[in-house]
């Protein structure tokens, strides 16, 4: 039985490494993004402002560019925990209660991202199948845009997986009294 405990450890612990991986890569990509938007605007307030010739690209760049940044960052926020909260309820209760709380949310949030994220899969399947392009300046295909939020929100939920798994671990140890 100490076998299979020490198995499913190593699985997780290789599960943990590569989503937290994945998701570090993804919130470098989305600071890229970010870089990039500041580029994009700094070209077009040049271009538009000293030489009276502004850019038909500039806006829609930007905002394919802030999708992936949001998109891309979102799994990131959600490993640190660092979402903005109302934690006065968290902040005024007990360690035991504040923890099983803390769990019920992470729940919570794990089941409805989740739901969120299989919609938008759905809904980006789709696109890539009916080859919509974007409207703007310059057209592209719908699902190269859409396809990060369903990543973006597929890795959530998997981050939101480990601090289920973080919080099981201290209401664990509350109940030992440690």
């Amino acid at each position: 039985m100490a076998g299979l405990s020490s198995a499913i450890y190593k699985v997780m612990t290789m599960f943990t490494k590569i989503i937290d991986g994945v998701t570090r890569a993804c919130f470098f990509l989305a600071t890229l993004s970010l870089g990039l938007i500041v580029a994009v605007f700094s070209i077009e307030v040049i271009m538009r402002y000293f030489f009276a010739s502004p850019t038909f690209w500039a806006l829609d760049t930007v905002t394919f560019l802030f999708c992936a940044s949001l998109m891309l960052a979102l799994p990131e926020v959600t490993r640190t925990d660092g979402h903005i909260a109302v934690s006065i309820i968290l902040d005024f209760s007990s360690r035991g209660f504040a923890n099983k709380f803390r769990l019920i949310i992470y729940l919570v949030s794990l089941v409805v991202v989740s739901y969120v994220a299989y919609i938008t899969l759905v809904e980006f399947l789709r696109l890539f199948e009916t080859g919509i392009n974007t409207l703007g300046s310059f057209r592209v295909p719908k699902w190269m845009v859409f396809g990060l939020i369903p990543l973006g929100l597929f890795l959530s939920a998997l981050q939101f997986i480990l601090l289920l798994k973080k919080q099981l671990s201290e209401v664990h140890l509350d109940r030992k009294g440690a």
